[in-house]
């Protein structure tokens, strides 16, 4: 009797464990599969696309670098300020971009997990930037077309100074906490690296301070420039109204794309990295946002050549693209002259304050004359 309770004990024990190795074996089985990376032929075709728009942004940006430093008539505060973004956007290219584009080709993250850390914290660092820039950029349009007075009595090179310096001051603040060196962790069905869950708080104030307050900055300085254009317009006569008020609204728009750009790239994998946290969605489908992330860090030099003239002739100059560049430059220092306006180091704005009066410009009329 004893021998066979100890045989169907046995027995008991035996069931039990084989029924936990099958368990086990299944759910492991369910875990590889949960943890799948992309299909090869979506990391070929988006490493390909990544490696095009890559070597795009990098020439293009640095094209643009090339053509401000060397014509002195492209030497004013906005091109300033163009080219800090051009940096920013030349270090996250050739940084974030290309660590992602090699993963895809190797189909594994190519660095330790230093790297990894690095690259998280690089992301937050270049993407805060970039919007602060178009934040304070925005500031510095209010200024000059609602307070122009004021723009004329400070200094223009310590406020320069100021911009640039405070546009990368805040994303570094992200970096000066205690848990540095240990957020990030690599997920493979990403293939690449992620703040790990428990730094919610750290997520949030990301969203808070480097998206959402430079984003309502932006959209209250132009909402506001806009109102004052078109309350003081009727106070200019109708060639340089236009003339001035076409400039305006021209840098207005160029630097509001850079913003949507800049947004749009981020947005879609924010958005569905915030609702799928346990990462359901297809692989494949995570490697197409971020492939459209990319391209959207590409193209602001498209938005610097397509909105700015001198910009866009200089750079096709360079290419001998452009037979009438002379004719071009005669016809605009015509309209520089008949309408008196100083389209060098400052704004057209110093020389059109917003606050003349009706009166004021009868005058400067009669005196042209």
């Amino acid at each position: 009797m004893t021998a066979v309770s100890t045989m169907d004990n046995l027995t008991y024990e035996v069931y039990e464990a084989l029924s936990y190795l099958n368990t086990t074996t299944n759910a492991s089985t369910n875990n590889a599969s949960d943890v799948a990376g992309p299909s090869n032929t979506a990391l070929y075709i988006g490493g390909i696309v990544m490696l095009i728009v890559l070597l795009w942004g990098l020439f293009a940006n640095i094209l643009i670098l090339i053509v401000i430093f060397t014509k002195r008539d492209l030497s004013n505060i906005i091109n300033i300020f163009i080219i800090s973004l051009c940096i920013n956007d030349i270090i996250n290219l050739g940084f974030n971009n290309n660590l992602v584009m090699l993963s895809y080709f190797l189909g594994k993250f190519p660095t330790g997990i230093l790297g990894c850390e690095l690259a998280t914290h690089f992301t937050v660092l270049f993407m805060g930037s970039s919007l602060w820039h178009t934040g304070l950029i925005a500031i510095h349009r209010l200024i000059v077309v609602v307070f122009n007075d004021f723009y004329k009595k400070i200094s223009k090179r310590a406020y320069t100074c100021f911009v640039l310096v405070f546009a990368r001051v805040i994303p570094l603040l992200f970096l000066a906490q205690p848990s540095l060196g240990q957020m990030a962790y690599y997920e493979s069905r990403l293939l690449r690296c992620i703040v790990k869950k428990n730094h919610g708080p750290y997520n949030l104030l990301v969203i808070v301070f480097l998206m959402i307050l430079p984003s309502i900055i932006l959209v209250v300085c132009y909402i506001a420039i806009f109102i004052k254009v078109h309350q003081s317009s009727i106070a200019f006569r109708v060639s340089r109204q236009k003339e001035w008020l076409k400039r305006e609204i021209k840098i207005t728009k160029m630097f509001g794309m850079v913003f949507l750009l800049i947004v749009i790239g981020y947005l879609p994998y924010g958005i569905v990295r915030s609702i799928d946290k346990q990462l359901q969605l297809s692989a494949d489908f995570y490697v197409a946002i971020t492939v459209f992330f990319a391209i959207g860090n590409c193209c602001n030099p498209i938005v610097y050549g397509a909105m700015d003239k001198s910009i866009r002739l200089e750079c096709l100059k360079i290419f001998h693209l452009t037979k009438d560049q002379e004719k071009d430059n005669g016809n605009a220092h015509g309209i520089a002259q008949t309408t008196h306006m100083i389209v060098d180091p400052e704004d057209v704005t110093e020389e059109i304050p917003l606050n003349m009066s009706t009166k004021n410009t009868q005058t400067n009329e009669s005196f042209t004359k």
